[in-house]
């Protein structure tokens, strides 16, 4: 996807997505606001003595840290959450308590991580402290019968101490005697013995102690009640919530623009059907209850956006025939309702206001809507020169309120158009046309629908496609290009109808200055004698 399209997609949506984001976030901060608040409290415990160990052993440590990730296991086990309710006096079910306890013995670590949630900040401390309190009771019963064996080696371990200390003492006070009797010298040098024995044995019974030490669990860091809640995190949610709203109207933007395969731009156009696009006419705004003769910009709102546009469009078409003149020149679309009717005669209106001879054909021998624009009668008109030579151009065709344009409307609707419009006397009628005007617009049928538009676009100087922006298909205007190419026509370019205005300079309607849909037009509605239709009132064109 270009960046320019992908610009105008997010462009295009932008508005939808911020609502979308503010609207998700909003939701998202009233129902976090809402929840019920859970505080979360740690404990930590460490397995073995490796804080305390001048000379830490290293398979200790390996000991230490796999009993650290068996007590994991244990704390979640049914009979430790169950003395925990017990004593903490708890309603919860065991399982429900597991849902709120995680234990957690990190790699390469001897600590046990204890993490408790509840709605009381004080109770959440109270359950992570129970639960390291139940391991260290459990411990013993973990370790078998190697409890009485410890209880048993730290007896000794006090006694040998104590005899250790009273025979030093003893023997330090014979060694402060200066000259000692017999009696005292042999006591003296039983006591050094006695010393060295008391010493071996306290070194072995405190090595079989240390060995043990490996099983044994220290609270290293109490739980504490929190003074802020873990959840509901309202900042985090009402972001996240925004940006998710933001990723869904992004997405379904995206695929909606893949999906769609509407013409929205000048660029799609050259894409599709490799023309230039001579001019952009934005979307008409206003009563669509108004009369039809409103829609000529060009006639009642002279000074206005839209007759600009077309006064633009003019010029640009004058440009793309300035190598080979154009004296007659075809407007059609791909299919119907997209405006080609009033583009073919407001550009007539345009063309004669520079001072050019035009004449306006609706050559749409089908459902022809320019007498209608120009409420007049279409008792004669093209079919008629058709039939005969009789009648002439005079006779068949209207004068304008604009002194260079005469309008010739189809006259009778004929059975066969498409065998009318491409009989050589469809040829010799243009050639009569020509003779009397310096320029022949004339307006077609889709070029989807019938035969008649290709058939006429091949003896015509040039042929103008008007493509319908967000209602005409890329299907149906690569088909009308196609179309145009086999015929063997000479394509001039592309006009964009109801294109979206780009600047707040840019009209947005065919109604006057301000596109105020109820200010009156500058000059006054077409009238024809003998007309049925009234026009509403129109203010005097200013002198």
């Amino acid at each position: 996807m270009e960046l320019r399209r992908l610009i105008g997609i997010v462009r295009a949506w932008l508005p939808l997505m911020v609502v979308t984001a503010l609207l998700a976030g909003a939701a998202a901060f009233v129902v976090s606001n809402f929840q019920q608040k859970t505080y979360e409290s740690k404990a930590t415990l460490i397995v073995g003595q490796a804080l305390s160990a001048a000379n830490p052993d290293y398979t200790q440590l390996l000991v230490a840290q796999s009993l650290a990730a068996t007590y994991a296991a244990v704390a979640e086990t049914r009979p430790i959450l169950d003395s925990l309710i017990t004593d903490l006096k708890l309603t919860d079910a065991p399982a429900d308590l597991a849902g709120r306890i995680q234990v957690e013995a990190p790699r390469d670590s001897t600590l046990l991580i204890i993490t408790a949630q509840d709605a009381d900040p004080a109770q959440a401390a109270a359950i992570a402290n129970g639960l390291a309190q139940q391991l260290i009771k459990a411990s013993p019963t973990i370790r078998g019968q190697e409890a009485e064996f410890l209880k048993s080696i730290d007896a000794d371990l006090k006694a040998t101490q104590a005899l250790i200390d009273s025979t030093q003492s003893r023997y330090e006070a014979l060694s402060a005697i200066d000259k000692r009797t017999a009696a005292q010298e042999a006591e003296w040098q039983a006591l050094e013995g006695q010393l060295v024995n008391l010493r071996s044995t306290y070194a072995a019974l405190l090595s079989f102690s240390s060995a043990s030490t490996s099983n044994l669990l220290t609270v290293v860091e109490p739980a504490e009640p929190s003074t802020s809640p873990v959840a509901p995190r309202t900042l985090l949610n009402t972001l996240l919530a925004a940006a998710l709203g933001l990723l869904v109207v992004a997405a379904i933007a995206f695929v909606a623009e893949q999906l769609d395969d509407s013409i929205k731009d000048a660029e799609a156009i050259e894409e599709v059907a490799h023309l230039a696009t001579l001019g952009s006419i934005t979307k008409m705004s206003g009563d669509r209850g108004r009369q039809e003769m409103y829609r000529l910009a060009a006639f009642l709102y002279p000074r206005s956006g839209a007759a600009e546009a077309f006064r633009a469009l003019r010029a640009n078409v004058e440009f793309a025939a300035v190598d080979a003149p154009v004296r007659t020149l075809l407007v059609s679309s791909a299919i119907p309702g997209e405006g080609k009717t009033v583009m073919a005669s407001n550009l007539a209106i345009v063309f004669a206001q520079s001072g050019r001879k035009v004449i306006l054909v609706d050559a749409d021998l089908r459902k022809p809507g320019v007498h209608k624009l120009f409420n007049l009668p279409n008792a004669e008109g093209l079919t008629s020169m058709l039939r005969s030579d009789a009648i002439d151009l005079q006779a068949a065709s209207h004068e304008t309120e604009e002194a260079y344009l005469r309008v010739l409307t189809t006259g009778p609707l004929p059975p066969n158009p498409a065998e009318l419009l491409g009989s050589q006397r469809m040829r010799t009628v243009l050639a009569t046309l020509q003779k009397s005007a310096d320029l022949v617009i004339l307006d077609s049928p889709p070029l989807e629908a019938v035969a008649d538009a290709s058939v006429m676009s091949s003896f015509v100087d040039g042929t103008i496609l008007v493509v319908d922006a967000g209602r005409s298909r890329r299907r149906s205007v690569r088909r009308a290009r196609e179309l145009l190419e086999r015929a063997g026509a000479r394509v001039l370019g592309a006009v964009l109808n109801r294109a979206a205005a780009t600047s707040p300079s840019s009209y947005t309607g065919y109604y006057g200055e301000a596109d105020d849909p109820g200010k009156a037009p500058t000059r006054r509605p077409v009238t024809q004698p003998g007309s049925t239709e009234r026009p509403e009132p129109a203010a005097t064109r200013p002198g």
